[in-house]
């Protein structure tokens, strides 16, 4: 019991921790804006023009995580915001394609 209990405990503190050190964030929903920015301008592809570049770098600095609150609570308004963003995150990084698409669309 004490196994399973533990081992509940690291998932979540690894589910919720992840996105927030690896995008060196305060927030699951600045952590999602980080990722959101970099996968929608295509980083990683070869697909980023330098004005992008200089966009997605504008628009990090401005915003800490507000306007991924806003979103979410649009989107997915009976759930917390710092969950609603953390399992975005994980859509963001897991499969970016999907996540492009349904940014796109507007529906996260």
């Amino acid at each position: 019991m004490k196994g399973l209990v533990l081992l509940l405990l690291v998932a979540g503190v690894g589910f919720f921790g992840y996105p927030i050190m690896n995008e060196d964030t305060s927030s699951p929903c600045d952590a999602l804006e980080r990722a959101a920015i970099r996968t929608t301008i295509g980083l990683g592809h070869g697909q980023q023009q330098a004005g992008d570049l200089l966009m997605g770098q504008l628009v990090q600095g401005f915003s800490k995580g507000q306007f991924a609150a806003v979103a979410v609570k649009n989107q997915h308004p009976n759930l917390p915001a710092s969950l609603a963003c953390t399992m975005l995150y994980w859509k963001a990084i897991t499969d970016p394609e999907a996540f492009r698409q349904a940014a796109a669309k507007g529906r996260l």
